[in-house]
């Protein structure tokens, strides 16, 4: 294991491959609390294409069967009022919260080869410094027959630093997308076999990526509790090779880890737990005033440039780790895309990603 020293001058340690693995497994359980590997999977991808995994065409989706309540064991209920939220206190951009409720609405579909059905909308609201940043509705579904939930698509805002909403994306199962149609995800099957794979999200331009089952009997303990037989599911993103999320669902719990959003700090499913301040401990927002740039967009993609050699590919303003930076996109030749967050009055390189 060797070091290198940062230009804020943190060091940073590159840890070999096998026992980056070991780390990751551990962080996931729990053993780490909230250390900074929280929230880092830096394992190379697994899988790299859509047919790696099995899909739409493979799991004999009915209408008739498809309803927008239901319980997985292994995943949250989808009822009208779940309520559940997960923290991450360490994610580099501040303090990160995100409530998930179950709305009492469903959203209709007529999916060729599918048929008519209806499915659940679940509100996801995420929060950064008791400040909202992004707000989503998800569409999902549960086969009855089954009990294997599958996921048809989402609408999502961002929340600009005025406050104000500002429209982020939106995926749906059976209308086109990319070089074809966008095709339903499935997120918790109905039997956890070890080794199967999925697709997760079925949006070539939106919303792409697949699970892999990686793990059985799993005992962990977060803030909501201690939970036993649980799994451990990654995601990969087929847009974003290095996009990997690790997750651990529990019986009783849902979804009580993610690598990526935290831990399940509380639950209307946990007999005891309070939800109470969900919706309830959002911070006013500031008076805004707009970010005064001492740096051109030109000169920071030069300087970008210089720290990732590659094609520049879009240039936007953002806030990031504390600061105002200019997010420049790169395309690499060797590892994709690549963001460099160059602070807009110093001109200095404060991360990437």
């Amino acid at each position: 294991m060797k070091s290198t020293r940062s230009s804020s001058g943190h060091r940073t340690w590159v840890i070999p491959a096998p026992l980056l693995a070991i780390i990751a497994t551990f962080t996931c359980l729990g053993l780490f609390g909230d250390s900074a590997l929280a929230g880092e999977i830096k394992d190379p991808p697994r899988f790299t294409k859509a047919s790696d995994y099995s899909s739409a065409k493979d799991w004999n989706l009915k209408g008739e069967n498809l309803v927008p309540w239901g319980h997985n064991p292994l995943y949250f209920p989808l009822k009208p009022g779940h309520k559940h939220i997960h923290e991450r206190p360490d994610h580099p951009d501040g303090y990160y919260r995100k409530e998930t409720v179950v709305l009492d609405k469903t959203e209709p579909f007529d999916l060729p080869g599918i048929g008519k059905f209806k499915a659940a909308v679940v509100q996801e609201e995420e929060y950064l410094d008791g400040v909202l940043t992004q707000r989503a509705l998800n569409w999902f579904a549960i086969d009855k027959t089954t009990n294997s939930v599958y996921a048809f698509g989402e609408v999502s805002w961002e929340i600009n630093e005025e406050g104000k909403p500002v429209f982020g994306g939106t995926w749906r199962a059976g209308e086109l997308d990319g070089n074809g149609v966008a095709e339903p995800g499935l997120l918790m099957p109905e039997t956890f076999n070890v080794g199967d794979r999925y697709l997760f999200d079925g949006s070539e331009s939106e919303a792409y990526g697949g699970s892999e089952n990686m793990e059985a009997g799993i005992t962990i303990t977060v803030p909501a509790g201690t939970f036993k037989d649980c799994v451990r599911v990654r995601e990969q993103s087929l847009l974003d090779l290095k996009d990997i999320t690790d997750k651990v669902y529990c019986p009783k719990g849902g979804l009580v880890y993610d690598t990526s959003d935290g831990k399940l700090v509380a639950s209307n499913q946990i007999p005891g737990s309070d939800v109470s301040s969900i919706g309830k401990h959002l911070k006013e927002k500031q008076k805004y005033t707009p970010p005064v740039a001492k740096v051109s967009g030109d000169q920071a993609t030069q300087i970008a440039l210089k720290t990732i050699p590659g094609k520049a590919t879009s240039v936007k303003i953002e806030r990031k780790r504390g600061h105002n930076v200019y997010v420049v996109e790169i395309m690499t030749a060797s590892e994709g895309e690549k963001d460099v967050f160059v602070d807009i009055e110093t001109g200095e390189v404060v991360g990437t990603d």
